[in-house]
């Protein structure tokens, strides 16, 4: 454990980040491709080592610390922020139980809903929060491998933009000719409405 916040500081902010993320996508790359050839038992493998890997930990605690926009958001415990210490403490915990993590209970705030009534957001600890985005990466690249090349819905980096721009694309005079079906699709249910 570190004691004095200006070496946690330094510590913090002078980790090599773009190695990081290099060294997690090469273990997502991985993982995509055993389960794209079937290989099931090295893609567990993978995950496992997605979850001890450092460079894992790290950019989960500085994604729900740092980048995500409710960062500032209190769980059940109150807290806001983590100081440097509190980072490095974190990852030390994720390290020694990310096999066996006990989620803390989650914070209810009530929403009002249009019609009066309210519904409850139920608001996770931050460290809660980096658990879960330390399983997201170990399991996001294998369900991209089992996903078709155009299904657009409920995946990351995907929108409705995409498919726009593939039918776009398909129903432009030079693609095949100029014979070409247009099929009716009624997506309005699927697409979030902000109004």
């Amino acid at each position: 454990m570190i004691r004095h916040s200006k070496d946690a500081s330094e510590l913090w902010q002078k980790s090599p980040w773009r190695y990081y993320r290099k060294a997690l996508f090469r273990l997502q790359r991985r993982l995509f491709n055993a389960v794209r050839r079937g290989d099931l038992r090295r893609a567990r493998s993978i995950q496992k080592l997605i979850l001890k890997s450092r460079s894992a930990r790290m950019l989960a605690i500085r994604q729900v610390t740092q980048l995500n926009a409710g960062k500032k958001t209190a769980g059940i415990d109150g807290k806001t922020a983590l100081t440097f210490v509190e980072r490095l403490d974190l990852e030390k915990l994720l390290m020694t139980n990310y096999h066996n993590w006990h989620s803390s209970k989650l914070r209810a705030i009530p929403i009002p809903k249009k019609d009066g009534t309210t519904r409850l957001l139920k608001i996770p600890t931050i460290a809660d929060r980096a658990w879960q985005c330390l399983a997201k990466f170990a399991l996001e690249p294998a369900h991209e491998a089992t996903f078709h090349a155009r299904s657009y819905g409920f995946r990351t980096g995907r929108s409705a933009h995409d498919a726009q721009k593939y039918i776009f694309d398909n129903l432009n005079s030079t693609k095949n000719g100029i014979n070409k079906r247009v099929i009716e699709l009624d997506i309005e249910k699927c697409v979030r409405r902000d109004s």
